[in-house]
């Protein structure tokens, strides 16, 4: 007999095939979240914003309200006539690509859709405090709060690359080394005496934060191409103390599934139940162009792992946030931001989007919004004839079985299985409840069986029944 699973009381995805056993007429389905109607939800308006992305941060505080850190791409080229946060006008040097300004800048909302730009008065932008920069010369918002530290100064920790000097390309000269600042608010920001922090990295990096099972800080850093492979993949390095940093080492490349010419623009990476997900940038760049590439377009695929180091491609590696038709906002880039907050019933995942194709200047810059299901990343789908989902043996928590599920116009049912495959008396299909709702948590009962603490301690096997349903997750045991 196979090792039961020790699942706990979390949530059970289907992202993985870690707890499936077999599938009898159903399908797995990757699940895109829906861009809001009301997209942009954010147009770059002032001078130092230029174009806004989202290589960034997106939370919610416990009070509901929203924070906001993105990246401002403004310009110092032609002199124009702007208005800073005050509305006073003055004197600035218009968008020039050879002459970008990189800054970490702030916003905030009380709803998720309605932005403001608070007047920070933190930093001179072209002879004006009043604007909503925090760090200048930076870029990739990437913050964190760490309660674990226990420095007040250290609360906030950002991991970003400097942008200062150019060359004549309009490229940043980073040295391909990424930086690390500290607050005590995520507003004021001291910049570390020692940047940069890590070294042999590319310009694109992605904060996962502390990580409990690694014992570490994680980032995904995208290793340089300046050492002999020039196609764009996404690498991990790891951290104690948040400045001292290994090199990145490559966990994820493409392969020879991918398509010809497939690189890895960049990988956000948030935690979900037991498992690390991954928002990649799928940048699929021209074939006959030389290494390194330049021109193409970049989708948001989805990864899993279960350990931060080995990565798997969900759903047949189709684009998770797709780029829209030809002449939207999105058609040409999608950067999603460090991960998506949980909404209600729904998670809400910021991104930046281009019309235009990586490579080509002039291209837009506003900030959108997309919206799924809670747990919806991937379902097991039942179609017109009654399909199944049987579990790997599993150790039962005991207490409610509950299942995010959408069952309307159809059904779903469970039976309770012993680890040979032998139903437990009361817990058959037929004696079950059969759900025919939509609910992220319905709890699950049979005729004369309200839980499963009967069964506490023992190895079971849940068969799940579908017909015209989509269940996306269960769980065994209180919340």
């Amino acid at each position: 007999m196979p090792v039961a699973l020790n699942i706990g009381a979390g949530k059970q995805l289907f992202i993985d095939d870690l707890v499936i056993d077999e599938k009898h007429g159903v399908r797995r389905t990757l699940n895109q979240p829906a861009k809001y109607v009301g997209n942009p939800v954010m147009f770059p308006l002032y001078p130092w914003e230029g174009r806004l992305q989202l290589y960034g941060t997106v939370w919610r505080d416990p009070d509901g309200s929203f924070r906001m850190w993105y990246q401002g791409m403004g310009g110092m080229g032609v002199a124009h006539m702007g208005l800073d946060l005050r509305g006073t006008p003055f004197e600035f040097l218009n968008f020039d690509l050879k002459n970008l300004h990189y800054s970490i800048c702030y916003a905030t909302s009380q709803d998720g859709v309605h932005w403001k730009r608070p007047n920070m008065g933190l930093t001179e932008f072209a002879g004006s405090r009043h604007n909503n920069i925090l760090i200048p010369d930076a870029s990739f918002a990437n913050i964190i709060k760490d309660e674990r530290d226990p420095d007040p100064d250290r609360l906030y920790k950002a991991l970003f690359f400097e942008a200062r000097d150019w060359d004549p390309r309009g490229t940043p000269n980073t040295g391909e080394g990424v930086s690390v600042a500290f607050s005590p608010d995520g507003l004021r920001w001291t910049k570390y005496h020692g940047n940069p922090v890590i070294t042999r990295a590319s310009d694109n990096h992605m904060l996962l934060g502390w990580d409990d099972p690694a014992g570490s800080y994680v980032a995904y850093a995208r290793p340089t191409t300046k050492e002999g492979n020039t196609t764009r993949r996404i690498g991990r390095a790891t951290s104690g103390d948040f400045i001292h940093w290994t090199d990145p080492e490559e966990v994820l490349a493409p392969d020879s599934l991918d398509p010809p010419a497939m690189e890895f623009y960049g990988m956000p990476v948030f935690r979900y139940e037991r498992h690390y997900l991954g928002l990649l940038y799928a940048y699929h760049a021209r074939p006959e162009e030389p290494k390194q590439r330049n021109f193409g377009t970049i989708d948001v695929q989805l990864s899993s792992s279960r350990d931060g180091v080995n990565w798997e491609r969900a759903g047949d590696r189709k684009p998770f946030i797709p780029n829209g038709p030809p002449g939207t906002i999105d058609s040409g880039e999608i950067y999603a931001a460090r991960g998506p907050v949980a909404v209600n019933d729904e998670l809400w995942f910021y991104y930046s989007p281009g019309a235009l194709e990586h490579g080509v200047t002039g291209r837009s810059g506003p900030l959108c919004l997309a919206k799924l299901r809670l747990d919806g990343f991937v379902s097991v789908d039942g179609g017109d004839e009654t399909g199944a989902l049987v579990t790997k043996p599993m150790r039962c928590e005991g207490g409610p079985l509950t299942i995010n599920a959408a069952a309307r116009g159809g059904m779903a049912g469970v039976a309770v299985l012993d680890e040979a495959g032998i139903q437990f008396r009361g817990y058959s299909m037929e004696e079950c409840a059969v759900f025919d709702g939509d609910s992220i948590a319905h709890r699950v009962t049979w005729r004369e069986k309200l839980s499963l603490d009967e069964l506490k301690g023992k190895d079971i096997r849940l068969k799940f029944y579908l017909r015209n349903a989509k269940l996306y997750a269960f769980r065994v045991g209180e919340a």
